[in-house]
Formats: C-alpha cells, structure tokens, sequence
C-alpha cells in the first residue's frame, strides 16, 4: 500500500507531500519528492536494516532447521524463487524457514 500525506495542509499549494509505504508488518515514511542525499540516505538506512534482519532470519531459521515441517512447499508459494534463491545464499536455511512459517500460521 502507498497513500501520499501533505504535511502542512495550510499551504496548499507548497505542502510538502510525503509517501507511507506500509505492508505486512512494517511501514516507511519518506518525502515524496526528496533530495538526492535524502533518497542515498534513506537506501544506506533500509539496506542497513535489511542486512540486521536477514542476519536475524538465517539464525532464527538454522535453529528451527531440525523442526518437522509438512508444509514447506505451501508455505512459500507467495515468494518467487529468485527471492527464496538470495535468502539461500545470505545462510537462511529454507527448512528452518518453513518450519517457522507453518508455526506462525498454525498459532493464528
């Protein structure tokens, strides 16, 4: 989802308009229409986090990789292979992942 905000409604006309990006679990706020150094500086702050919560999958997902876990395949079918591919190769175990998966959805 996007939606466009003007953050000061009193000025029409120059508001400065910022874009919310959310999804499942996460949202971003950004100036829609911001300077290079914003936008360089927003990509080094998302790649940063990006990187922490990869780090953070692959150990969470290696710990998990001896759960059982029927389901693997139904689980990702949302996510096509070339991501699944990336998450392979930064050391997320696919089985570990899918255990968690299932559990997730199983305890909603």
């Amino acid at each position: 989802m996007k939606f466009t905000i003007c953050h000061d409604t009193s000025k029409k006309e120059d508001a400065e308009r910022l874009a919310l990006h959310a999804g499942h679990g996460c949202v971003v706020l950004t100036r829609q229409e911001g300077a290079a150094r914003e936008r360089l500086e927003t990509i080094r702050l998302l790649h940063d986090l990006n990187v922490g919560m990869v780090v953070r999958l692959a150990l969470d997902s290696r710990a998990a990789s001896g759960m059982p876990c029927k389901r693997a395949s139904e689980v990702f079918r949302s996510y096509d292979a070339e991501f699944l591919d990336m998450l392979e190769h930064c050391g997320v175990d696919l089985f570990g992942l899918g255990a968690l998966l299932a559990r997730e959805e199983d305890a909603q």
